[in-house]
């Protein structure tokens, strides 16, 4: 089968920008973010062991789809004609699953621990982690059950360090004096620290467990799913940073 076929199958669609969902006018960049959200939610790691099959055919397909849209030259045939050569996408040298495992894996390079953690000690009291703090401030109206869900790093022992900046930005008439924020009880406040200090001694108590640096990673990750915070988005930013160091170092090599 041809990888149109494959997507149709696959995606229930026969556009390959559909299969990503992308306008036919994504950039470069859209397409690769638009490739890893796609391929996280169906990489065979992240799966049961009964669906790994399916898994694994469309996040292959995935690739292919991305690798042929990334080629300039490809991507205008397909554009002007609808049509895709299928011996040039599918040659002996990628039509394994492990090529396009390595493939994905070369686009995201692995984020090790002491790059997160030499983000986070950077990001707090940062002007950044302020303006983050600012937006989700006046996002969720003052409502620290859901600010604390999403701020990156969020710590329950630094809370009132993040309640001093929003307290004297309402003093200068700089934010908004939401109910939910100046006037939360105690009781609330104390019930919802005794969550999030259950939450982060669990945490502590996994990490202490994890020896390699990709465990880690996973730990964090299954923390963004329960948290809801901005994991992937702090994740992308080094793949991007780190990984364009990597490719220097690799050319200067070669």
């Amino acid at each position: 089968m041809g990888l149109i076929s494959d997507c149709e199958l696959c995606f229930g669609t026969k556009c390959l920008y559909e299969v990503l969902s992308l306008e036919k006018t994504a950039s470069d960049a859209d397409l690769k973010k638009a490739f890893k959200k796609a391929s996280l939610l169906c990489h065979p790691d992240k799966v049961e062991e009964s669906k790994k099959d399916e898994a694994t055919r469309k996040f292959q397909v995935l690739a292919k789809v991305h690798y042929l849209l990334s080629d300039k030259e490809k991507r205008a045939i397909y554009d002007e004609t609808g049509i895709v050569d299928d011996e040039n996408v599918l040659s002996a040298d990628n039509s394994s699953p492990d090529f396009w495992n390595n493939y994905f894996r070369n686009l995201f390079p692995k984020i090790t621990e002491k790059q997160i953690v030499d983000y986070v000690t950077k990001y707090k009291g940062s002007e950044e982690e302020k303006q983050d703090l600012i937006e989700l401030y006046n996002k969720y109206e003052g409502d620290w059950n859901k600010m604390s869900q999403c701020l990156i790093a969020y710590d329950v022992d630094e809370e009132e360090r993040y309640c001093k900046i929003l307290k004297d930005l309402i003093e200068t008439d700089e934010i908004p004096s939401y109910p939910q924020f100046v006037n939360e009880s105690s009781t609330k406040k104390a019930k919802r620290h005794k969550k999030e200090k259950q939450m982060k001694k669990k945490e502590a108590e996994e990490l202490e467990e994890m020896a390699a640096s990709d465990a880690l990673v996973q730990a964090l990750a299954r923390r963004q799913v329960e948290r809801k915070t901005n994991f992937d988005d702090m994740i992308s930013g080094l793949e991007a940073k780190y990984g364009k160091k990597d490719t220097g170092k690799k050319k200067r090599k070669a």
